[in-house]
């Protein structure tokens, strides 16, 4: 009885860390609407602001950049920007140069290096 009850709970602790790891789009449920305090929607306005700018771009990942593991080439109608996306914001979701995605992030922009996209929420789009 004692396994049965730590089972259960063990249980019921691991269906909300399960749904919370799905994230956005992942079939968790959440808000559906819009996103307020965006100041960039596309890759040229992204590049022509000021570092930490929010953005929410919408195109496609077309590639990742050798000799990393999270930095990719993203493209929309406008240009092509640099995109730093941790692992665990895929979220086991797989994304292929075919797949239109929304991402959400800040700008990020190094005295010496290119500018950059650090997202923080991936979006697969149907």
């Amino acid at each position: 009885m004692r396994y049965l009850l730590s089972f259960l709970f063990a249980l019921l602790l691991a269906v909300p860390a399960q749904a919370a790891f799905e994230g956005p789009g992942g079939g968790a449920g959440g808000f559906q609407g819009p996103t307020s305090g965006v100041q960039a929607d596309t890759v040229k306005k992204a590049l022509d602001a000021s570092d930490d700018t929010p953005v929410m771009l919408t195109g496609n990942i077309t590639e990742r950049q050798a000799g990393s593991d999270d930095k990719y080439l993203f493209k929309d109608s406008t240009g092509q920007v640099v995109v730093d996306i941790d692992h665990k914001v895929f979220a086991g979701r797989t994304v292929t140069p075919q797949t239109r995605v929304r991402l959400s992030g800040k700008v990020d922009k190094d005295l010496m290096g290119p500018t950059e996209i650090d997202v923080k929420i991936l979006e697969v789009l149907q």
